[in-house]
């Protein structure tokens, strides 16, 4: 007979768009398809109503629903899980954190019972702010998914017809959208790129990039919903970013669209994403002459290295590994 699976309360004061919280809801409906009770509460006092309930609590990020679910875990005697998605390090130092936020993390971090990181690299990020390893049984990496359909392997662009470049993103500086408009001057003229995205950059980029966009080889989008971020007639995705906790979701859904993508050489990126579809670093030369490369790799060595991806970000396999971590939590 088959186990009944533990109730979960996930903590999460997230906005409904972005990385994270599409990446919740997924976690959310593969539990409840799999016939897991899952209720969700915002990080504040009220919440004990719901974690009450709760055989385990689970904090969507490391930051408000982790100080709620420490609080909630000591209070009602609770198992508590803390999902990390970013390299913490590199997090705090882009928002420049004041020495006591710091020092309570680090007090923090030592109280949880068990972490489940988006990549290795996430995890040695944290493990080097704590300034100490965690114990396997405590430290757990699952790898991001997402259920979406598949679609054939675009097009390639012919010789001599135009090539159309996307991004995907923030407009915002640890994006570095900067570096692909600074790229896009050293390829072709045929080759245009969109950016899809908006954020406190936009208007710098726009005067910037004023020339390009009169001659219509750049165009700024503005935030589209996900379900239609990627144009149809994109031949490749492009990322730029200074740091990754793991595989973007972008990247992951351009792979299932059959579009190829280009990213930098990131220490998350390299644990799943294929070395033919990363550049050797992450200057405008070198993003440059890998979005050249890539477009002019063999369909079938694409379409394997798209597959090769995909198969690491499966959803089935998601869904798994996070039972076996939740029943695990709530047999503490």
């Amino acid at each position: 007979m088959a186990r009944t699976p533990p109730r979960v309360c996930l903590l999460h004061d997230g906005p409904r768009l972005g990385g994270v919280a599409t990446i919740v809801q997924e976690l959310h409906d593969g539990l409840h398809d799999a016939g897991w009770a899952v209720d969700t509460a915002p990080p504040h006092p009220h919440a004990w109503r719901t974690a009450r309930h709760a055989d385990v609590l689970l904090a969507a990020h490391s930051f408000g629903p982790a100080y709620a679910a420490w609080a909630l875990g000591r209070a009602l005697g609770k198992p508590w899980v803390v999902w990390v998605h970013g390299p913490l390090q590199e997090v705090l130092n882009e928002a420049r954190s004041a020495p006591a936020k710091r020092a309570w993390l680090r007090w923090l971090y030592r109280q949880v019972p068990q972490f489940v990181f988006i990549s290795r690299h996430a995890r040695t990020s944290l493990e080097g702010f704590l300034g100490q390893p965690l114990p396997d049984a405590r430290a757990h990496v699952i790898p991001n998914a997402l259920r979406l359909p598949r679609a054939p392997l675009r097009t390639a662009p012919t010789a001599s017809g135009t090539v159309e470049l996307g991004y995907v993103g923030r407009l915002s500086p640890e994006k570095q959208p900067e570096r692909l408009i600074a790229m896009l001057r050293l390829l072709p003229p045929r080759y245009r790129l969109s950016l899809v995205g908006d954020g406190p950059l936009r208007a710098a980029l726009e005067q910037q990039a004023a020339d390009l966009v009169h001659t219509e080889r750049l165009a700024f989008c503005g935030a589209r919903p996900r379900a239609t971020a990627l144009a149809p007639d994109w031949h490749l995705t492009l990322l730029a970013s200074r740091y990754e906790g793991g595989c973007p979701l972008s990247a992951i859904e351009s792979a299932a669209a059959g579009i190829p993508f280009v990213a930098p050489p990131l220490p998350a990126l390299r644990e799943t994403v294929p070395a033919c579809l990363l550049a050797p670093g992450d200057s405008p030369a070198q993003l440059a002459a890998a979005v050249q490369q890539v477009l002019a790799l063999p369909s079938l060595q694409i379409q394997r290295a798209l597959d090769s991806l995909l198969a690491r970000h499966a959803v089935p396999r998601f869904t798994d590994q996070w039972q076996q971590v939740l029943r695990e939590a709530a047999a503490c």
